[in-house]
């Protein structure tokens, strides 16, 4: 059963914002169990670990096909922000 997320977050919930924000958000929730992640949340807000950080990258490359290595999401730990690395890695490595 997903916790609430109004027991880790004391800020307004805003809905993600595109395709990248919104999958982020919903995976985040789905691996720290609880019911929904804006996109100004902090991975560490719900207790995120390394472990959770880990699972969340490996179902962004499984789920979406999306590169993301778990240390950006402890350096970039707000959803907005963590898209943000994501897309611009997914566009670099779309270059190369």
């Amino acid at each position: 059963m997903s916790e609430s997320r109004e027991q880790f977050v004391d800020s307004a919930f805003i809905e993600p914002d595109g395709e990248v924000e919104q999958s982020i958000a919903r995976i985040i929730a789905d691996v720290l169990a609880v019911d929904r992640v804006g996109r100004t949340d902090s991975f560490y807000d719900f207790g995120g670990t390394s472990l959770a950080a880990i699972k969340i990258c490996a179902r962004l490359a499984q789920e979406r096909g999306w590169r993301a290595e778990p240390a950006w999401l402890f350096i970039n730990d707000v959803v907005a922000d963590f898209a943000l690395r994501v897309r611009s890695e997914s566009v670099l490595a779309a270059e190369a």
